[in-house]
């Protein structure tokens, strides 16, 4: 099995980095570490190329697969990639994202060597590299380049390294080509220095066993450098060092600060910050000042006025900031600001949405962080006449500086015919440096235009001749491109991926990818490294039928479609008459009470118990005749007990006869026949009060004719039999006494474990139970131990016993019809149950407030385990506060950038907690992240319905049902997906049909199709194998192997590769209660994102006006094997 770890890799360059490089980890593990690391820099001109050659050691018994995770600073961009391939290093190649993702992962699955790295979120990024061998080397090379900075004439570069264990083998060197000596400012060596050799200057070091722990740091002088042209083969690249005039702008007297709150920004440099804040309201002297703090949600709005400067008490505002939770930045799109100017403090890393204004108000984008956005926050301040301030990159004064004066901006430029294809062609902010790229088709003169809110102050003239260049001005000019594209990233999508591949960049839409055969670059149309080019060229011309071939799967796989939709409209108009459960009155078991100590347990009996059909009986109770001694079965039938061999065993199970088998084998298995039953689970009592379809299935009623058929003296002795799973255990000669009541299992519920007693509504004490004379019941049931503490809590743990009494009919039929309310829903699912350390810290609070203050305390101790905000989600959630749940949820989208299957499981929850608007931007996500999975379609579209879009919704579905995303699974591996789109979208139609653009022949296409019953499972995890079960009223189970059942029910594909869904259904539902049950049946992957979340969806009246849904989301633990998910109760 191939497991993850996490290299986490900063790469920091030219002032704007602070810390550490590269440190591998692995949990629970430190095995795998950096040995070698080998820094190659070439500066020529204002452009520098970093070059880190990097040797991993795997010290592990397993094979490892690998994410290499880093971000890069403001402008930096990766250039290079590459890795050992059958002991030798192939260069990656630039392929489009979806291409490349699925080429990789298609790979994997056969056990061969790819690698993959991709851009993020901003500008980090990610590599993922397999396969990593036990005791054994991974060569990995990354190239980035950077334009430098020239600031009181000279440019600064600094190599941060803060590698704290040695390495086996470590070396440096800088070649920079300038007609100056380079300065080493900053180093740990003394013999580190630059001497001409060529017409470069080198500074090398090189050392074993040596840890690098300080950073380096080279200033170039930069005096006869102020301007450079560089041309190739028609292309151009101007760079020019500026001298803007200072013109401070006017003060504003209202200013909004927008203080991103979420968890990403809980590393920021706060003293910084604050420092410039401080400086620039001092400077104000007298303002308004709107504070918004905001993460997934505005969490906080206070007004303050500065006067003389002072802003301690926004200072200290801001300092108790917490920082918890996703990003919003289409938040302001709702507030009024009425400010003269807004400053935004983010990393602009906006995972639920993207920053807009409703008016022209300059923005100030203010950060300190490396991981960021940086052209999101570039761009935001640049379209509304503000300024992007990175304090890595800017020092103080120059800051505060940027936020006093007008900003000084490159207006466009004038050219003739001769010129084409100018970059940047929109107006860009100017601070010290400016580059400029274009086409050129014979030596002419361009005319560049700065000024200052949208006038031109100043014109450099620019000649433009042929120079020796090299190809590296192409590629100069690309970028420029690509960043005027970016501006409408959407829309020009085609052409930033047509562009990214012919210049070998890596962008949004495109990736680097290795692959380790010939045969997989030919497969997926991918040209290879120059060394397999040939061969790739020659086995091309072999494929020539195979996109013949490939059409003819794609149209037999839509036929196909067709044949699977008419079988489910064959299987929907056919009707069932299945025999229904006999429905008989209950008789209640006599007990045996044994007016003795329970005897010692010395011998084991294990069974199986099957109904008259030979099916398992999940649940049916197995009790030592005589004793307090019980077991219930297993999904599958099965029990095991302690018994002696001359004791008898009572098996019993709802709807059918007991028997006694004495326990005379260590082996039994027992068939109970057809018979006795509960009357349609009923609460009789509140039948006069409260219609009787609305009380849950959850409680098993006996009623007051069943009452009086008992002959028993005490009320404990009438529930005795009632109910399977339900038993008394009685020790003492005092008639009616009770040692135990056991409610649904083989726990004593005596001690700490006590079940709980309603009457009339009302929660009472045991004695007033026990008070209750037989003539005063109307009806007595059981609630048991799921749905009790779904109610009641943990204190409910034992069960709940319910009685109504003939009084309590009319004297209190409002505390009856308020305690019906709560258990009306006649869905019943299963919620995780965390007893995790940290949900027992935060239970021991006593008010909400208290608990998330304990959350953000201990939160350091889980920060990169999703199923602490899970967990910590859920209990926010019991706790009725549901805003901070929320939050706590979506900091599953922080913790790792572009991560689907984290994605998913939040989506997941905040549908769970009916925040619909906020799960459809995850899921917008999760599609724009993963285009190639047809779930990422479905799972959007479905969302979309719930907000209201359901023209969308329809869309999307219809992709699907068309067979339109067939070529991006030519594997299959989501065969069957279509079949469930088919029956959503027939229900969209028939439900919102008047909402729709649609065509006469859909109008035709999808027709009613309402079923009685509907569960469906989804999950998060790829490569996940888990199976939906169902078992019905009659114990018939439909799952994958017995799709169809005799009453009707039609169990969808199963689907193996991951994600599901998985789908059953029923036209016709008999009464009574339908059991579900999952079985993980195999994980291929380790996942990174912790353990796979269930999505598990019920319904009711299904396409229908009387359509009821429940949602509940489960954890699944690592052991595989069976779980039962929850129940669905149908019936009147």
């Amino acid at each position: 099995m191939k497991q993850y770890l996490h290299f986490f890799f900063f790469l920091l360059c030219t002032n704007v980095f602070a810390q550490n490089i590269p440190s591998v980890t692995v949990k629970d593990s430190e095995n795998l570490k950096l040995t070698d690391l080998k820094v190659t820099v070439d500066i020529i001109g204002n452009l520098a190329v970093t070059t880190y050659d990097m040797k991993f050691y795997n010290g592990l018994n397993r094979t490892l697969e690998g994410e290499l995770v880093f971000p890069l600073g403001e402008g930096q961009t990766v250039s290079g990639f590459a890795m050992d391939v059958n002991g030798k290093l192939r260069d990656a190649v630039i392929v489009e994202k979806e291409l490349g993702r699925v080429a990789y992962e298609t790979t994997i699955r056969r056990k061969i060597d790819p690698g993959l790295l991709e851009k993020t979120e901003g500008n980090n990024y990610k590599a993922r590299v397999y396969p990593i061998f036990p005791k054994n080397y991974k060569h990995i090379v990354l190239k980035f380049e950077q334009e430098l900075s020239t600031l009181d004439g000279k440019q600064t570069y600094e190599l941060p390294l803060g590698i704290s264990q040695k390495l086996d083998q470590f070396s440096i060197a800088i070649n920079v080509f300038n007609e100056q000596q380079p300065i080493v400012s900053k180093a740990n060596y003394k013999d580190f220095f630059f001497q001409k050799k060529g017409k470069a200057y080198i500074a090398i070091i090189s050392k074993e066993n040596h840890a690098p722990t300080k950073p380096i740091v080279v200033q170039i002088p930069n005096n006869f450098n102020q301007e450079n042209l560089n041309t190739f083969n028609g292309y151009f690249h101007y760079y020019k060092v500026l001298q803007p005039a200072s013109r401070l702008k006017k003060k504003p007297k209202k200013v909004t600060i927008f203080w991103d709150a979420s968890y990403s920004m809980r590393h920021r440099n706060l003293e910084n910050e604050l420092r410039v804040l401080k400086d620039y309201l001092g400077y104000l002297r007298d303002v308004k000042v709107n504070f918004i703090a905001f993460n997934n949600a505005i969490q906080t709005q206070k007004e303050f006025t500065i006067k003389n400067g002072d802003a301690s008490n926004l200072l200290t505002e801001i300092q108790n900031v917490h920082y918890d939770g996703g990003t919003k930045l289409n938040l302001f799109q709702d507030v009024k600001t009425k400010a003269d100017e807004i400053l935004l403090f983010s990393d602009g890393l906006g995972n639920l949405g993207k920053f807009a204004t409703a008016e022209k108000t300059p923005v100030y984008t203010i950060n300190s962080l490396v991981s960021s956005n940086h052209q999101n926050l570039i761009d935001i301040a640049t379209q509304s006449g503000g300024s992007y301030i990175n304090l890595l990159r800017l020092d103080f004064p120059k800051a505060v500086q940027l936020l006093k004066e007008e900003t000084y901006q490159f207006l466009g430029v004038k050219h003739g015919k001769s010129v084409r294809e100018v970059y940047p062609k929109q107006q860009t902010n100017v601070y010290q440096d400016f580059a400029i790229s274009g086409q050129f088709t014979e030596d002419t003169t361009i005319q560049l235009l700065f000024g200052y809110g949208g006038n031109v102050t100043e014109k450099i003239p620019v000649k433009i001749k042929k120079t020796e260049g090299t190809k590296e001005v192409k590629r100069l000019w690309a970028k420029q491109k690509l960043k005027d594209l970016y501006r409408a990233k959407e829309e020009n999508k085609d052409k930033i991926i047509s562009l990214a591949t012919l210049y070998g960049l890596i962008t949004d839409y495109t990736s680097m990818i290795i692959l380790d055969r010939i045969e997989d670059y030919v497969r997926y149309k991918i040209e290879p490294p120059l060394e397999l080019l040939e061969e790739y060229k020659r086995r091309l011309q072999l494929t020539k039928n195979a996109e013949k071939q490939r059409e003819e799967r794609l149209s037999s796989r839509r036929k196909n479609l067709l044949n699977d939709y008419k079988n489910l409209l064959n299987w929907y108009e056919r009707d069932f008459e299945p025999k229904l459960p006999k429905q008989t009155k209950i008789t209640t078991i006599k007990p045996v009470v044994i007016n003795t100590p329970t005897r010692n347990n010395t011998g084991s009996v294990s069974g199986t118990i099957t109904d008259d059909l030979g099916l398992p009986l999940p649940g049916a109770t197995v009790i030592v005749k005589g004793t307090n001694r019980g077991k219930t079965t297993d999904f599958d039938g099965n029990f095991t007990i302690n018994a002696n061999s001359d004791e008898t065993l009572v098996v019993s199970y709802v709807g059918f006869e007991s028997r006694e088998i004495r326990a005379v084998n260590t082996s039994i298995n027992v068939q109970l026949e057809a018979g006795a039953q509960l009357e349609a689970v009923t609460l009789t009592a509140y039948g006069g009060a409260v219609n009787s379809s609305k009380v849950s299935s959850a409680i098993t009623t006996v009623n007051s004719e069943n009452i009086e058929e008992v002959t028993e003296s005490s009320i404990d002795q009438v529930l005795q039999g009632s109910a399977a799973g339900l038993q008394i255990g009685t020790g003492s000669e005092q008639p009616g006494s009770i040692d135990a009541i056991v409610i649904r299992g083989q726990t004593s519920l005596n001690g700490n474990a006590q079940q709980l007693f309603v009457i009339d509504g009302k929660l009472v004490d045991q004695n007033a139970f026990r008070r209750l004379q037989q003539d005063d019941i109307e009806s007595l049931g059981v609630l048991k131990n799921e749905q009790a503490t779904a109610l009641y809590g943990s204190r409910a743990a034992g069960g709940v016993v319910v009685v109504t009494t003939k009084n309590g009919i009319t004297e209190n039929e409002d505390t009856i019809e308020a305690f019906n309310e709560k258990v009306a829903d006649k869905i019943t699912l299963k919620t995780w149950n965390s007893d995790m350390p940290y949900i027992n810290v935060l239970e021991k609070e006593t008010t909400v407030a208290e608990a998330y203050k304990k959350y953000l305390e201990i939160r350091v101790e889980y920060a990169n385990i999703p199923t602490f905000y899970l967990d910590v989600a859920d209990f926010f959630h019991s706790r009725k506060a549901t805003n901070i749940a929320v939050t706590v949820i979506t900091n599953l989208m922080e913790i790792e950038l572009h991560n689907h299957e984290l994605l998913k499981a939040a989506a997941y929850k905040l549908e769970y907690f009916e925040r619909y608007e906020m799960a459809v931007l995850a899921y917008e996500k999760v599609l724009e992240i993963r285009p190639e999975e047809p779930q990422s379609y479905r799972d959007l579209a479905l969302a979309y319905e719930h907000v209201g879009e359901v023209q969308k919704s329809y869309d999307l579905l219809y992709k699907l049902y068309d067979g339109q995303l067939l070529q991006k699974d030519e594997n299959g591996r989501f065969t069957g997906i279509e079949r469930i789109a088919f029956v959503e979208l027939s229900r969209l139609v028939s439900m919102h049909g008047n909402k729709l653009y649609l065509t006469e022949e859909a109008k035709k296409l999808f027709q009613k199709m309402p079923v009685d019953v509907r569960i469906v499972i989804d999950w998060n995890h790829n490569d996940t194998d888990i199976d939906l079960w169902v078992v019905d009223p009659t114990g018939e189970k439909a799952y994958y192997s017995h799709k169809d059942t005799k009453i009707g029910g039609k169990m969808s594909d199963d689907l193996t590769q991951g994600y599901g869904p998985e789908e059953f259904m029923l036209k016709d539902a008999i009464d009574g209660e339908y059991n579900i049950f999952i079985n993980h049946f195999s994980d291929r992957v380790q996942k990174i994102s912790g353990p796979t979340i269930l999505k598990v969806t019920l319904y009711t009246n299904y396409g229908t006006e009387n359509e009821k849904k429940k949602i509940t989301i489960v954890r699944l633990a690592k052991v595989k094997g069976k779980l039962e998910v929850g129940s669905l109760f149908f019936g009147e």
